[in-house]
C-alpha cells in the first residue's frame, strides 16, 4: 500500500509541476504577444492578430524584417572620421605613385635599369590606393542593400571578416614602414648642392630635382604609415569588441539552455 501511495504522490507532484510551468508560459506569452499561446503551452511565433485581413490564395504573408537600430552620434562620428582617413589614404597613395613613378618612367624612357627600391615604392602605393578605394566604394554599394547599413566604411561587424582585414592592413603597415626606412636612410638630412642656376635643375630629373622630390616623398611615406596604423588599430578594436559580444551572447544562450533543461 505504501508503494502505491508513493506512486500516486509522485504522479500528483509531476502533474502539479507541469501545470505550473504551463501557466508560467501562458503568462509570458500574454505579456509578450498580447494573447494566449498554443494549447500545448508554447508561445505563438506569429500571432494571428498581426496577419493582414482578407487573406486569399497567393497572398504574401511574409513578415517584414525587423528594423535596424539607429546609429548613435558617437558611431556616426567614428565612421565619418574613418571615411575621411580612407580618403586621405587614397589621395596620398596616388601622390606616392606619382612621385616615385616619375623616376621609373624616366628610366623606362631612356632604357635604364629600373631601381628595385622605386619599383617597391610603386607596388606599395598601388596596393594601398586600391585598398583605400575599396573601403570608399563598398559603403555606397551597401546602402543599396536593404539588409546593410554601410557601417564602418565597408567593414562588417563579423569577427570572421574583420580579422582578415586587420591582417591585410597590418601587412600594409609593414610595407609603409619598410618604405619609409629605405628612403629615409637615403634622403633625410640630404640637400642638393646647387653650383649655379644652369646646373641646378637641367631636366627636372637630375640629382637636384630627384633629391628635392624624394625628400618630400619620405615625409609623405611617414604620413601614410601613420594613417594605415590608425585604421588597422581601429579594425583590431572592432574585432575584439565583436569577439567579446559574440562570446557574451554564447554564454547567455548557454545559461538559457541550462535553465530550460532544469
Amino acid at each position: 500500500m505504501s508503494f502505491i501511495f508513493l506512486k500516486v504522490l509522485e504522479l500528483g507532484y509531476n502533474r502539479h509541476k507541469k501545470n505550473k510551468a504551463a501557466k508560467k508560459a501562458q503568462k509570458e506569452a500574454e505579456l509578450y504577444y498580447g494573447q494566449p499561446p498554443y494549447p500545448n503551452g508554447q508561445p505563438q511565433p506569429y500571432p494571428m492578430s498581426e496577419y493582414p485581413t482578407g487573406l486569399g490564395p497567393g497572398t504574401d504573408t511574409r513578415f517584414p524584417a525587423p528594423p535596424q537600430p539607429p546609429q548613435s552620434k558617437r558611431e556616426k562620428l567614428a565612421y565619418m572620421l574613418i571615411s575621411i582617413v580612407r580618403f586621405f589614404q587614397f589621395v596620398l597613395g596616388l601622390t606616392v605613385i606619382g612621385l616615385y613613378g616619375r623616376d621609373v618612367r624616366h628610366d623606362h624612357k631612356y632604357d635604364d635599369t629600373w631601381n628595385s627600391k622605386w619599383v617597391y615604392a610603386l607596388i606599395t602605393g598601388c596596393l594601398a590606393t586600391l585598398t583605400a578605394m575599396i573601403h570608399l566604394v563598398i559603403p555606397f554599394l551597401m546602402r543599396k542593400s536593404a539588409s546593410a547599413s554601410a557601417r564602418g566604411a565597408g567593414i562588417t561587424s563579423k569577427p570572421a571578416i574583420q580579422l582578415p582585414q586587420f591582417v591585410w592592413e597590418f601587412v600594409l603597415c609593414i610595407l609603409w614602414l619598410t618604405l619609409f626606412g629605405l628612403f629615409g636612410k637615403m634622403y633625410i638630412g640630404v640637400y642638393p648642392e646647387k653650383k649655379d642656376e644652369k646646373d641646378s635643375k637641367e631636366s627636372g630629373l637630375g640629382d637636384s630635382g630627384r633629391i628635392d622630390r624624394m625628400r618630400h616623398a619620405v615625409w609623405i611615406d611617414l604620413i601614410n604609415l601613420l594613417l594605415w596604423v590608425s585604421t588597422s588599430s581601429w579594425i583590431l578594436l572592432k574585432w575584439l569588441k565583436a569577439r567579446r559580444a559574440q562570446a557574451g551572447s554564447v554564454v547567455v544562450d548557454a545559461e538559457k539552455g541550462d535553465e530550460n533543461s532544469i
